[in-house]
């Protein structure tokens, strides 16, 4: 009788450290995806606030973002969407959030919402080789 309660006891143990293991592993999953969530939060408040100061094409001098923008750029997790820039978009097919950029906008934008990209700044494929001042036209 004696070894059963052993085995039982053993049997306890192994199933407390399956559990406690897999209380640990859905934390770790839950904060990689509460991470993720966010910048993809961001990546949709740029869109939808800054692309239109940020795109390639018309009209193609630089414009001074609104408030709704520089509020989005202010709160964003720059590295991070910097990291998904590369990311596909379902509209339009093919293409990723880095296609459809203007980096002499981008720059300009980040400028005036007071958050500029820092020397040595990689984002998506653009590097961040010297200071960007803006004045109305891009100096690449």
């Amino acid at each position: 009788m004696r070894e059963s309660n052993m085995v039982g006891s053993d049997e306890s143990k192994s199933k407390y450290s399956i559990v406690c293991w897999l209380i640990l592993m859905g934390m770790v999953i839950a904060t990689t995806f509460t991470a993720a969530e966010d910048c993809e939060t961001d990546l949709r408040g740029l869109e939808i606030e800054c692309l239109y100061y940020m795109h390639k094409g018309e009209p193609s001098t630089l414009m001074n973002p609104n408030k709704r923008c520089c509020d989005v750029i202010q709160q964003a997790n720059l590295p991070c969407c910097c990291a998904n820039l590369n990311r596909k978009l379902s509209y339009p097919p093919g293409f990723t959030i880095e296609d459809l950029l203007d980096w002499g906008k981008v720059l300009h934008t980040l400028n005036f919402c007071g958050k500029p990209l820092a020397v040595g700044t990689k984002c998506g494929m653009f590097h961040q080789v010297h200071h960007h001042k803006s004045n109305g036209r891009w100096r690449g």
